[in-house]
């Protein structure tokens, strides 16, 4: 009995320490499957979170749209790293471990994160957007291979000169504001863009540029934008992620005659979309947006990079042509620009494609331009 006790206890121990059966293999995930069966990998790595109802979210739109056209050859995902600073480097050295054929990242703060990366990753393929790269130079300051990465550079200067124009042609006290996120040269040529282009309408205007420095603080952006109506400006372009959203909470509380211009997506037609009393006064007050279809531009690249013409090394201009930077007509553009104001507003985008308008750039300019050219004296945030 003892015996038969004994043998009991040793199974029974056997079964607790080893299980019954074979261990099972974690779960694989999706771009591990995507992988197996042949497919492209693509992870859009977003420096923030998706909901800003503009950049990123104008971006994840291209991703889905890429999944539902090209899903039998590529796999797409987006991720998002938070606005955590202090987690960046650990969580893009994981993406870049990770295996994906591509990886998407983008702007000035992710720049100096994948310039590390790319030194000891250097076959990993990299789509880059809202930077200018250094192709010419591997000495030089902000060096990129020109066999593995692609720069998407998208001409907020030319869509920021058409919404600057029709901003003056209805502003009644001819006093116009500009509030980005940070001061930067992406932010610098969407300013310097919307500058010229209401000084194209009236070389008299007014144009004062904020900084709310920060791309996330929605308390930042209403306190930036209730300032700027204090101080007798009508029109604010909002420019700054979750943070100029800000400008769409303070701008329905002022009073009549006051107006926001949305950045990145239809901002406009978003809040439209909501249903709500808020949404619909939100959206009344936004006179247009200038539309910086990220979308656009990653589905674009998809499509070059699968029939072999996409143009590594290369910092691609995307522009109005081709519709990668737009302007939105809205039922509110519709009740306060006349057929007249629409048609010459036309006229001022065909004239930026055809090369008869030319527009400024932030870009590749000598130190102190942008401050000297464009900025207002009067304007305390520029020294």
């Amino acid at each position: 009995m003892k015996k038969i006790l004994t043998i009991l206890l040793v199974a029974l121990m056997a079964v607790t320490m080893f299980g019954c059966g074979p261990e099972e293999e974690p779960e694989k995930s999706k771009r591990q499957i995507a992988e197996e069966a042949g497919k492209i990998t693509i992870a859009n790595v977003v420096n923030g979170t998706l909901g800003d109802k503009s950049f990123f979210d104008s971006g994840e739109e291209g991703i889905v749209k890429i999944n539902a056209d090209f899903g039998d050859r590529v796999y797409a995902e987006t991720i998002e790293l938070g606005y955590d600073t202090s987690t960046w480097q650990a969580s893009l050295d994981d993406i870049f471990k990770a295996g994906w054929t591509i990886i998407i990242a983008g702007t000035y703060d992710m720049k100096e994160y994948v310039i590390e990366l790319i030194k000891d990753y250097p076959d990993q393929l990299i789509w880059f957007y809202d930077e200018e790269w250094n192709f010419d130079n591997p000495d030089g300051w902000q060096y990129g291979p020109s066999d593995n990465l692609y720069a998407m550079m998208f001409a907020q200067n030319e869509g920021s000169f058409v919404v600057g124009a029709m901003a003056a042609m209805i502003s009644e006290t001819k006093r116009i504001a500009f509030m980005g996120g940070m001061d930067n040269t992406v932010l610098d040529d969407f300013y310097v863009g919307y500058a010229a282009g209401a000084k194209y309408v009236d070389e008299n205007m007014d144009i004062n540029v904020s900084w709310m420095n920060s791309f996330s603080d929605v308390a930042a952006g209403k306190d930036t934008a209730a300032g700027l109506y204090a101080a007798g400006y009508d029109i604010v372009f909002a420019c700054g992620g979750q943070a100029g959203l800000g400008g769409f909470d303070q701008v329905i509380t002022e009073a009549e005659g006051k107006w926001i211009i949305g950045v990145d997506g239809n901002q406009g037609a978003y809040f439209a979309s909501l249903g709500t009393d808020e949404g619909d006064k939100k959206a009344a007050r936004t006179i247009t947006s200038m539309q910086k279809n990220v979308n656009n531009g990653f589905y674009d690249a998809v499509k070059k990079h699968l029939d072999g013409t996409l143009e590594y090394g290369k910092n691609a201009k995307l522009g109005l042509d081709g519709g990668f930077v737009s302007y939105s007509i809205t039922d509110t553009t519709n009740a306060l620009f006349t057929a007249d104001m629409l048609a010459e507003i036309d006229a001022i985008v065909a004239g930026i494609i055809d090369g008869t308008i030319e527009v400024p750039t932030a870009f590749g300019q000598a130190e102190g331009w942008f401050y000297g050219e464009f900025v207002p004296a009067h304007d305390s945030t520029k020294k």
